[in-house]
């Protein structure tokens, strides 16, 4: 065959319709969509998919092909045909292969509109076999999948029980209260740096005293949990992330702390990774319920816990109690206390201890806890110099001791605890 009659024979396939488009392979993984077209060699991922300000539903794509390599990346508007053809074009200049861009554009856009409009599936909660209890992925502290959420003033030691109660999952450590399910744990840091978090995340750890290394995964964030929403959802799909960890909520959010927005919108994005997740937060102000004003930071989480100091200065023992103001199912915890020390040595240990040898944690006490701890000290007391040795209402003495099982009345009014 001559030069002539290639050039016209490579004409006339040029001029031939591209072969039938097979059907892609879709995978969905948090927000991002990968589309696979075998026979054709190309992959798109698509990400970022949302509605713009007239509801239309875009998305951002990344067009790979073999041999090519990378073909075109692009922002689509899914009901745009418009666009379908000039993103056509920019493919067929680089295509080496002929194939059918328009149909392939076409594809992506219906397919990523239908798996997104039609949401998540409907299940019939009669069908639904729910375990007895809730799955804690650190209990019982963390429900498996819910938010918790430990808040306090500034400096309390929140990151490092955040921090403890993270290895504990990373690591697959039991203790004497916490029983975790081990998996891969995410630390998003609004706050310091990966050095910073590093230091800390190693001296939990080596506190194990088992020799082993942190594997937390960290990043550092400058941007709102909303606003990033698709690329946390990427990292928790592709590294099977089963525990995220926000430090903290006032630069996550977004927005106003104190407003009811930026609580829904932070804990709406947060939901969407459906993994458990910590979120500390600072205390903004007194009397509030919870951290912020609104309460929809005591609403969403499925665990709320307050934290209280107690340190003498210039010391490296930190006791933090753990109060524990709300759950959605089942009863609030006994107050608990926990020991900070930072060691020379670069280790820093974090262990469970008897919150009653605090003497500045007493108050979180319930009343009939106060009133057991003065009676079992200093003996049988009247209701009047409990009162005096607790600064407790009377009113609420007399209910406690009267209707309470663990206190008996040894006549003169003289009441004592049954150990």
């Amino acid at each position: 065959m001559t030069n002539k009659d290639d050039a016209a024979f490579a004409a006339g396939y040029a001029s031939l319709p591209p072969p039938p488009t097979s059907v892609p392979s879709q995978t969905v993984l948090g927000g991002m969509y990968t589309y696979n077209w075998g026979p054709e060699n190309v992959t798109i991922t698509v990400e970022e998919v949302r509605p713009n300000r007239d509801r239309m539903l875009q998305g951002e794509l990344k067009i790979v092909g073999s041999p090519e390599g990378h073909i075109h990346g692009c922002r689509l508007s899914f009901l745009n045909t418009r666009m379908f053809g000039e993103i056509a074009r920019h493919c067929e200049r680089r295509d080496t292969r002929g194939r059918d861009w328009i149909a392939i554009i076409e594809q992506v856009a219906q397919m990523t509109m239908e798996h997104y409009r039609t949401g998540e599936p409907l299940l019939n909660l009669g069908e639904v076999t729910p375990p007895p209890e809730p799955a804690f992925r650190l209990r019982p502290f963390i429900v498996d999948g819910e938010a918790t959420i430990i808040y306090g003033e500034g400096g309390i030691g929140k990151s490092y029980i955040a921090g403890y109660m993270a290895a504990l999952v990373d690591q697959g450590l039991s203790t004497d209260l916490c029983d975790p399910i081990p998996g891969t744990v995410l630390y998003l840091d609004y706050e310091t740096t990966g050095d910073i978090a590093a230091r800390r995340m190693q001296a939990i750890t080596r506190g194990f005293g088992v020799g082993g290394y942190s594997k937390v995964l960290y990043r550092f964030c400058h941007q709102s949990l909303p606003s990033e929403i698709s690329a946390v959802q990427r990292i928790v799909a592709e590294r099977n992330v089963k525990l995220i960890v926000i430090d903290s909520a006032g630069p996550a959010c977004g927005g106003d702390p104190e407003s009811a927005a930026s609580a829904i919108n932070y804990f709406t994005a947060l939901r969407s990774l459906r993994v458990a997740s910590i979120t500390i937060a600072h205390r903004s102000k007194g009397g509030t319920v919870g951290p912020f004003g609104s309460v929809y930071w005591v609403n969403y989480p499925r665990m709320s816990f307050e934290l209280r100091k107690a340190q003498e200065e210039e010391s490296d023992i930190m006791h933090l109690a753990v109060l524990h103001r709300k759950v959605n199912d089942g009863r609030l915890m006994r107050p608990l206390s926990f020991k900070i020390e930072w060691h020379q040595t670069g280790v820093v240990t974090v262990t469970q201890e008897d919150i009653e040898s605090v003497p500045e944690f007493h108050s979180e006490l319930s009343i009939a806890d106060q009133l057991s701890l003065i009676l079992r000290d200093q003996g049988p007391k009247t209701a009047k110099e409990l009162q005096e040795a607790t600064g407790l209402a009377a009113k609420s003495i007399s209910t406690t001791l009267s209707r309470n099982k663990r206190f008996e009345n040894v006549g003169g009014q003289r009441w004592y605890v049954i150990d």
